[in-house]
C-alpha cells in the first residue's frame, strides 16, 4: 500500500534492518558457545528498540518499561532480560519478561567414509568434511501465561523472518524453528510461566591435514642419473 507525501502528511520511514553482519564469528568455525552468543546478540538487537516488536501489546509494554538496555556497569537493566541459562539468576526473572538461551546436544554427521573428501597427491595433504547438527531452546518467561505466549511468538517470527539471512551470514546449511512448546509454570520463581522455542541448525566443518614434507620431496634426483648414454 502506497502513501503519498503531502504538505500536512508526515514522512513514513522506510523499513530498516538493524541486525549487523555477524560473519566474523565464523572465523574459527561454528561452535556451541558461538551459536549461544549469536542468538543472544540477535535478540538483544531486536528488543533494544520497542518499535521492532510486531505485537501491539508487547510493543506498548516495552515502550512503557523500556526494551533491552545495558547499564553503566555492563549489566542488563531494561524491561526484558536476554541471557544464557548458565548465567541465569532466578531472582532476576520474577519481575520482568525474559528469554533464556539453552544449548542442546550436538551430533556429528558424516558425509563420506572416514570424513575424507579428497587427497592432494603432490602435496601429500588430505581433506576432510562433516556436518554438525544441533539446536538451542529459547525459554520465553513472563509472569502471565499470555505474555509468555506473546513473547514466544515474537521470538519465533523474528528468527523465522530473518532465518535466510542468518543462514547465509553464518554459512549454515540449515537454520529453522522446529518447535514451539506448550506453556508451563516455572517453579523457580514465585509465579511465572515459560514457553520453549527450539531452533535447529546444521553447520559444515572442513579441515585439511598437511605433512611437514610433501611426498615428492622424498624423491632425490641427480643430474648424472638422468642420462643413460
Amino acid at each position: 500500500m502506497s502513501h503519498e507525501q503531502g504538505a500536512d502528511c508526515p514522512i513514513t520511514p522506510e523499513p530498516e534492518n538493524r541486525v549487523q553482519k555477524v560473519s566474523s564469528l565464523c572465523s574459527y568455525g561454528t561452535r556451541p558457545h558461538v551459536m549461544t552468543g549469536l542468538l543472544r546478540q540477535l535478540l538483544i538487537q531486536h528488543f533494544t528498540d520497542p518499535n521492532n516488536i510486531e505485537d501491539a501489546l508487547l510493543r506498548q509494554k516495552f515502550l512503557d518499561a523500556g526494551g533491552w538496555k545495558q547499564n553503566e556497569n555492563g549489566l542488563n537493566d531494561g524491561g526484558i532480560l536476554i541471557e544464557s541459562i548458565t548465567r541465569w539468576l532466578p531472582s532476576d526473572e520474577d519481575k520482568r519478561p525474559a528469554v533464556l538461551i539453552k544449548r542442546n546436544d550436538w551430533s556429528w554427521n558424516r558425509v563420506s567414509i572416514g570424513d575424507q573428501t579428497g587427497n592432494n597427491f603432490a602435496a601429500g595433504s588430505t581433506s576432510y568434511l562433516g556436518l554438525w547438527e544441533g539446536s538451542h531452546t529459547l525459554y520465553c518467561l513472563s509472569l502471565t501465561g499470555l505474555e509468555a505466549e506473546l513473547l514466544a511468538i515474537e521470538v519465533v517470527k523474528f528468527l523465522q523472518h530473518f532465518g535466510p539471512w542468518i543462514r547465509d551470514q553464518m554459512d549454515l546449511k540449515r537454520f529453522m524453528i522446529t518447535q514451539i512448546g506448550g506453556v508451563s509454570e516455572v517453579k523457580e520463581v514465585v509465579q511465572g510461566y515459560a514457553v520453549p522455542v527450539t531452533v535447529s541448525y546444521v553447520a559444515e566443518e572442513s579441515w585439511e591435514l598437511q605433512p611437514y614434507a610433501p611426498r615428492l620431496k622424498r624423491i632425490v634426483l641427480k643430474a648424472s642419473e638422468l642420462f643413460t648414454c
